[in-house]
């Protein structure tokens, strides 16, 4: 079957899980340390965040060339076409080098422009994007680690939280359990969602 934007990001999202699982078996066996441990989780998240990036850009053109796949009965209905797929990249760039998805405002905006009524990206819920800006807030904490990013994550991610102190730094935190039945840690419920939310846009 071809290759789509959600199967690519389905694929890369259970390449880096299989990584995962690898590091803490070594982990459990002592032949990395904690530190080593942490460093994987907070590796793997940025490229869980940025497989998602490359879905919705991948989703979005596939859109606008009119080559799109959806489960779903969805009226898409496009405000412009192009000759050509550099043609399209142009456009998008508008003289930029690359383009920001994330926060997801970006993402609606451009939809906006270029889809009538933004659809499908606005069809997300409240609570889909509520989860899309949290997943983005660790990541800048993770990317940056500057005063601004460490503040976001403390005041908006974990401050209500019962977290143990070592858990409140963002590679613990995501390494700490969340779930009972199955056994969760929070990079799994993140990465899931983010699973979900892309399988919702198509």
């Amino acid at each position: 079957m071809p290759s789509t934007p959600l199967k690519n990001f389905q694929r890369s999202l259970d390449s880096l899980d299989y990584t995962r699982l690898r590091m803490e078996d070594m982990h459990r066996n002592g032949s990395i340390a904690l530190r080593d441990i942490h460093s994987v989780y907070e590796a793997l998240f940025l490229r869980a965040v940025t497989s998602f990036e490359v879905f919705l850009e991948d989703l979005f053109v596939s859109i606008l060339e009119e080559r799109a796949q959806y489960a779903k009965r969805r009226k898409v209905v496009l405000r412009m076409r192009t000759t050509s797929h550099e043609a399209l990249r142009k456009i998008l760039l508008q003289g930029d080098k690359y383009m920001n998805w994330l926060p997801f405002k970006n993402t609606e905006d451009r939809a906006n422009l270029y889809l009538k009524d933004g659809k499908p990206f606005s069809d997300l819920t409240g609570p889909d994007r509520s989860t899309i800006t949290t997943i983005h807030i660790i990541r800048n904490a993770i990317a940056h680690r500057s005063t601004h990013a460490t503040n976001e994550f403390k005041t908006k991610v974990i401050a209500q939280l019962p977290l143990l102190p070592r858990e409140k730094v963002p590679a613990a935190y995501l390494r700490s359990q969340v779930r009972g039945a199955p056994i969760q840690n929070r990079y799994e419920v993140y990465v899931t969602e983010l699973a979900r939310i892309a399988e919702d846009l198509c």
